[in-house]
């Protein structure tokens, strides 16, 4: 027996099909968007739950409505959060070097101060976490799951409301992509290297603490770049 395939409400396959068509740019950035009739004839979907899409297709940054006015599409590029960020993985339109990259790179500004102020206020908690750091054998799963789990806990602990949101909306994309960046040696090597210096500065040399995890991450840039 053929399993059925997943049912696709309205309101999903319109989104899916706007924003299929604003990506292949079959309709282009400063355009107006179909009127509410003949737009909602075409995805074969009732005005209302039109409505509801293309509300939600603008608090993403995908569309600017005014009323009264046509709706215009946007430069999501340029305009885009996280919600367009999502969008642009799930229909592959980045690249994965691209975005492994970006992350690493976004890593490096962030991460070391907030980091520091983590492990100021609980030295404790965190060196628990990096006393079960994963090892060579580990796999890419292992390492991606147990890597997020602590730049989380540095992140909780940091007390930093907006950087806390920020992570939690990036975990699908995270680990959609970074599976792949610990595919490479190198990078679980490296890693170990960075959780035990990590526990080294902590337990040793708290003077030090922000400038080895910078210093480790520029690293793990690196050989990202190199490899790729």
């Amino acid at each position: 027996m053929n399993r059925q395939e997943k049912f696709i409400k309205p309101a999903q396959f319109a989104e899916h099909e706007i924003i299929k068509a604003i990506i292949s740019e079959k309709w282009e950035v400063g355009q107006n968007l179909l009127p509410e009739r003949e737009l909602s004839a075409l995805l074969g979907i009732t005005r209302p739950t039109l409505r509801e899409v293309l509300q939600r297709l603008a608090r993403d940054g995908w569309i600017t409505i005014k009323h009264g006015r046509p709706t215009i599409i946007n430069d999501y590029l340029e305009n885009g959060g996280l919600g367009i960020l999502k969008s642009l993985v799930i229909n592959n339109e980045l690249s994965t070097n691209t975005l492994v990259r970006d992350w690493l790179e976004f890593r490096v500004l962030i991460l070391p101060d907030l980091a520091l102020i983590a492990i100021l206020q609980n030295e404790k908690e965190i060196i628990s976490m990096l006393d079960s750091a994963p090892d060579l054998k580990s796999t890419s799963e292992e390492f991606a799951l147990y890597d997020w789990n602590l730049q989380l806990l540095l992140i909780k602990f940091s007390k930093n409301t907006i950087a806390k949101m920020l992570y939690n909306d990036l975990a699908e994309i995270y680990f959609k992509e970074c599976l792949l960046y610990f595919k490479i040696k190198k990078t679980k090597t490296l890693s170990i290297t960075f959780y035990n210096k990590l526990k080294n500065s902590i337990l040793n040399d708290k003077m030090n603490i922000k400038k080895n995890i910078k210093q480790m991450m520029l690293i793990s840039l690196k050989i990202w770049e190199n490899e790729n």
